[in-house]
């Protein structure tokens, strides 16, 4: 399969403060690449000064929609430690991919506020 049919999936990340549980975080969606053919592209860092954007911008990429599906809804991704973490390392999150939508009304994001202090 060539890098051109590749599906990009972008996630931007919001850190809640604290450093290490957000890096453990990122740790954790690499590590779930493997088991959906996906690649960990590359990290983008915000530009310093930068105000309200995230603290991180990871491009992952997969073969096909079942694979970015399956990475999607990956029960490693929800299980209890993990959502722990990420309520611990993330204060919001922003998931976009580069399929095609057949229908306008299709959503091109989910936006999802890890904290009910927001």
């Amino acid at each position: 399969m060539s890098d051109e049919t590749r599906i990009e999936l972008t996630f931007r990340l919001w850190s809640a403060g604290a450093p290490e549980a957000f890096e453990e975080y990122i740790a954790h969606l690499q590590g779930l690449l493997p088991r959906h053919r996906g690649r960990f592209e590359r990290r983008v860092e915000p530009i310093e000064g930068s105000v309200g954007a995230p603290e991180a911008v990871i491009v992952m990429s997969f073969p096909d929609s079942v694979s970015v599906d399956g990475f999607l809804r990956d029960p490693l991704r929800g299980e209890s430690s993990a959502e722990e973490l990420a309520a611990r390392a993330i204060s919001r999150s922003l998931i976009t991919d580069g399929r095609r939508r057949e229908s306008p009304d299709d959503a091109t994001a989910d936006v999802v506020s890890l904290r009910d202090d927001e």
